[in-house]
């Protein structure tokens, strides 16, 4: 089996995305508490079940039998595992609920029209980062209260071409599929293999037609993999990142904690977004956008 998981832990494919040339990261957000909050060196990363982008990760698992169907090596045995897995939209579900880990979004472009009007609004804030510092810095605690650092953490750029995501896709597939090993039954072996490209698929969206606005974003992902679901195996709850509950929006978050030295400014959209930071911040440079 090692060889096996050895491909499954491989995500080179995200990887090789996250280009030497990446020097900051944005997020954008008209909460004042969140902004507190990253300030003083915590993001919420949100579950992948409460997720609201209508784009993220299970846009994979709804291609995937088009794309099976597309290539020549599976058995018969196999798709009818894929089918029983994820062959409805309330197979997906239940398939992501209990493979389950957390997302967190920020992007590339420091000035993007798109997420001022709809993520800071009039009143809001763009917290610019050094990516190489806050990337460095990450780590998250494990329901134990275990320390894990940013090696447990997966980071790179959306892709947004379909063609390269479906290229990648067969590759995986590909390669996984290779790794043959007779002490792996199919259902257990198809399981991992969708996991996996569940994941792989966090790091891809569909650019918006109307006007590319979703492209313009050059989001910038980090998710936390888990390798067994959770629901199934609960011994290994305390190994998993801790899950927090956020009753004000009914959504479940794990915590990544980081650096605040990373955060190189803060952009406030308006004089009334900077006055309604007072004089917390005082040793983070806080401007106001266009002055």
């Amino acid at each position: 089996m090692e060889k096996f998981i050895k491909r499954f832990n491989d995500y080179s494919c995200i990887k090789k995305n996250d280009t030497e040339d990446i020097i900051n990261l944005s997020h954008y957000t008209s909460n004042l508490n969140a902004l507190s909050n990253i300030c003083n060196g915590e993001f919420w990363a949100t579950d992948i079940r409460d997720f609201g982008d209508k784009c993220e990760g299970r846009l994979i698992l709804q291609r995937i039998n088009e794309i099976i169907s597309a290539i020549d090596c599976f058995s018969n045995e196999q798709k009818q595992c894929v089918c029983n897995l994820i062959g409805s939209d309330s197979k997906i579900e239940e398939f992501i609920s209990n493979h389950r880990t957390a997302v967190l979004s920020m992007c590339l472009n420091t000035d993007s029209e798109y997420l001022w009007d709809n993520y800071a609004r009039e009143n809001g804030y763009n917290i610019i980062f050094d990516k190489k510092a806050f990337v460095n810095s990450l780590f998250f605690y494990t329901a134990s209260g275990e320390r894990k650092d940013e090696s447990y953490i997966k980071h790179s750029k959306i892709i947004y071409d379909t063609d390269v995501q479906i290229e990648i896709i067969k590759n995986e597939i590909k390669d996984l599929i290779m790794a043959n090993e007779t002490e792996i039954n199919d259902s257990v072996k198809m399981e991992y293999i969708l996991q996996h490209l569940m994941y792989i698929g966090n790091f891809y969206k569909q650019a918006d037609n109307v006007g590319n606005q979703y492209k313009d974003e050059q989001e910038y992902r980090f998710l936390i993999t888990t390798v067994a679901p959770t629901e199934r195996y609960p011994d290994i709850k305390e190994m998993l990142p801790e899950y927090h509950y956020n009753e004000k929006n009914n959504c479940h978050y794990n915590i990544f904690k980081f650096d605040r030295k990373s955060i190189k400014t803060i952009v406030c959209n308006s004089e009334r977004a900077k006055d309604a930071i007072g004089g917390n911040l005082r040793d983070i440079p806080i401007e106001i956008r266009n002055k």
